[in-house]
């Protein structure tokens, strides 16, 4: 008889097409907790047989917390396995390019994954000796943008350690294949490099050319002259709106004032920017300006003459774009 009750409660079939249902199994939870939980929920019935079954199996030490998903057609014995396996439903985290580490560190504390939110200001500003405000800068960079799989109440430093470990690797493979001849003395440089590019566009096929261009500036010495460097070095400061007297303004982000690259990287940049930065395209621009229509691209010149023409149509298509508003 209680062969045929638990086996008719074990294997009958449970439709959970229309509404999937996230579970979770919290951490200490019985096994006779977990299967009135399934009953009140009306996933499962008759909990009683289940506990038994489970416990003649020695199968209630093998149940693992965590959260599950239960979904489509399925069985009270595939949904105990499924507990038993541990494989608890992940859920995606993604760092986006372009981020800074305090966009990052505001996403983290924004999200309900994590057990520890707060602790992504502990993680990411590590000081070591530093200063709150100089260990993000030193965390600047240095966590890969992607989408991370993890599991609801993961730590903030399981995230942030699989994020900059993938940078550490990408970096590292990258600059293995890097083109010689740029004059970028280390890994660290090239990251730095490819966080002004993060900013500088989001045209994919044109990062290996807007690359190109900060590396014949850096080879001939010329300012690199990029206004997402001066607005990271003004932090609060800056309202939205970029001055003159902001470019003016000499900071250690500041390539309108200092030669070379900034001291770190001003944004997390991705895989395709870091590859743009070590492989810049074959070309010899030294400038480029917007093309104003609107479309997130650039017109790139050689030389001074044929920047300013450029510079110039910008200005007449944004005058004419102001007219027809107008107009409108």
């Amino acid at each position: 008889m209680i062969g045929t009750f638990s086996y008719k409660a074990l294997y009958s079939s449970i439709d959970l097409t229309d509404q999937s249902v996230f579970f979770e199994i919290y951490p200490g939870e019985s096994s006779s907790q977990v299967f009135l939980r399934l009953e009140a929920n009306n996933i499962s019935a008759q909990s009683f047989w289940l506990d038994l079954y489970i416990r003649l199996s020695k199968s209630a030490t093998k149940i693992k917390a965590g959260e599950y998903l239960l979904s489509g057609k399925t069985s009270v014995i595939e949904i105990i396995n499924l507990f038993i396996s541990g494989k608890v439903h992940l859920h995606a985290f993604t760092i986006i390019e372009g981020w800074s580490v305090k966009d990052l560190q505001q996403q983290i504390i924004k999200s309900d994954l994590f057990i520890d939110n707060n602790q992504a200001i502990d993680w990411i500003n590590y000081t070591g000796g530093y200063s709150n405000e100089e260990s993000m800068y030193l965390s600047e960079g240095m966590f890969l943008p992607e989408t991370y799989m993890i599991p609801r109440k993961s730590k903030v430093s399981t995230l942030l350690q699989r994020a900059h470990e993938a940078l550490l690797n990408t970096l590292a493979e990258e600059w293995l294949n890097r083109t010689m001849e740029i004059p970028l003395g280390s890994p660290y440089e090239g990251l730095i490099l490819a966080s002004i590019i993060e900013k500088e566009t989001a045209v994919p096929d044109e990062r290996a050319k807007i690359a190109s261009v900060f590396i014949e500036r850096l080879k001939i010495n010329m300012r690199l002259q990029t206004d997402p460097t001066i607005i990271y070095g003004l932090g609060n400061a800056f309202n939205g709106d970029l001055t003159r007297t902001n470019m003016r303004l000499d900071t250690p982000y500041n390539t309108y004032t200092r030669y070379g690259l900034p001291p770190t990287p001003i944004a997390l940049p991705g895989i395709e920017s870091i590859k743009a930065a070590l492989n810049p395209a074959d070309e010899k621009n030294i400038y480029f300006v917007a093309t104003g229509n609107d479309d997130g691209r650039h017109i790139f010149s050689t030389n001074k003459d044929d920047h300013d023409l450029a510079v110039q149509k910008y200005l007449d298509r944004i005058k004419n774009n102001s007219t027809d508003q107008n107009i409108e």
